[in-house]
Formats: structure tokens, C-alpha cells, sequence
């Protein structure tokens, strides 16, 4: 579905999905572009906005709500080890969350309640977008074919997955339906337990 939408709508599909998606939108922009369909250097241009927008929604969000999350539980729990890890790795911890599966929302959340300047945030978080976007185009760029192939599998996969799931569905409502007559008829076989009249 992400490769019809890049086919359709070019660098405006490219830049939302940055923004909601990420990985698999930019290795996609890499292959449409060694494709003919998109202008490379302008996929990656887009997709660095993209990543950067997602983010300053999270640090914005992060900033705003900074005290609520502070005594969240979550936090309570987490933050002294969070605080620790970031101390040691400093503010380029932002640019490298990009790269560690799970972390980005938590990071830019993070440094919004630590009240990180904008202008020190988006600089680093430019950074760190720019040279993600730059690695997943060109890995998508230089592998074309075999993203090409990949993509082919993923379409048998998610078939085979859409079948086993409507017959697991079936099975389900199936199983539920017989239980459910099984309980009435046993309810209504079974002795009422009012005492019989003398």
C-alpha cells in the first residue's frame, strides 16, 4: 500500500510518510526513485521534513504536558535510568533514536519535559533525520531489485495471513455459536431446583 501511495502522490506521500511510518517509506522512496518514479535528492529532502515534523510533535507534546508526565507513574518508574543514560550519551541521543527500534517517541517525548531549547533540538534532530533519511533512500536505491522481490513476498505473506485469519475468525464464531446452544440446551434440560408442589 506505501509503494501505490509514493506511486500516486510522490514527495507529499513521501513527507507524511516519514512522519507516521518512517523506515519503510524511505527505503520505498529509495526504490521508486531508482525506478524513475521520484527525484532522489528531493525523496531524501522530503523525507528528512517529514521525520523532523513527527519529532517536534513529540518534543512540542512533551513540552507542553512536561509536568503530567513527570508524575505519571511511567516516569516515576523509568525516568531516574532514563536521566542517567542520557547524561552519559548527552542531546545526541536524539539523533541516534531514529536508529534504535522503539525509541523515538519516548526520546523526543524525554527531551520535551527537560525542556530542551527548540533551536538545540531541531539541530540535532535535523541531523540525525538527515543522515536516516540519506541511509534507508540509499539502501532502498541501491537494492531496488530485491526490495522489488521483497515486496512481491510480502504481498503472498499478507494474503496468506488475511486467509488464516478469516478462517480462525470462522472457527471462532463457530466454536462460540456451538458452546452457547450446548449451555442453553444443557439450561433448559436441567431441573429448575424449585421444590415440587405436595
Amino acid at each position: 500500500m506505501i509503494h501505490q501511495l509514493l506511486a500516486r502522490y510522490g514527495l507529499v506521500a513521501v513527507f507524511f510518510g516519514a512522519a507516521v511510518e518512517g523506515d519503510v517509506t524511505m527505503i520505498l522512496a529509495g526504490v521508486a526513485a531508482h525506478l524513475g518514479l521520484l527525484d532522489l535528492p528531493a525523496a531524501l529532502v522530503f523525507g528528512t521534513l517529514g521525520a523532523v515534523a513527527s519529532d517536534l510533535a513529540c518534543y512540542a507534546l512533551g513540552l507542553a504536558r512536561a509536568s503530567s508526565i513527570r508524575r505519571s507513574a511511567l516516569y516515576k518508574a523509568a525516568g531516574p535510568a532514563i536521566e542517567r543514560f542520557v547524561d552519559r550519551i548527552g542531546v545526541w541521543q536524539i539523533a541516534t533514536a531514529r536508529f534504535v527500534y522503539g525509541t523515538r517517541i519516548a526520546t523526543m517525548l524525554f527531551w520535551g519535559t527537560r525542556g530542551l531549547p527548540l533551536w538545540r533540538f531541531l539541530a540535532v534532530d535535523f541531523a540525525g533525520c538527515s543522515l536516516w533519511a540519506v541511509a534507508l533512500g540509499a539502501l532502498g536505491f541501491l537494492a531496488s531489485s530485491r526490495a522489488e522481490a521483497l515486496l512481491g513476498r510480502v504481498r503472498r505473506v499478507r494474503r496468506w495471513l488475511l486467509a488464516a485469519l478469516l478462517v480462525s475468525a470462522m472457527i471462532f464464531v463457530t466454536a462460540h455459536l456451538l458452546f452457547t446452544w450446548l449451555r442453553l440446551r444443557a439450561a433448559r434440560r436441567a431441573p429448575s431446583g424449585r421444590p415440587s408442589p405436595p
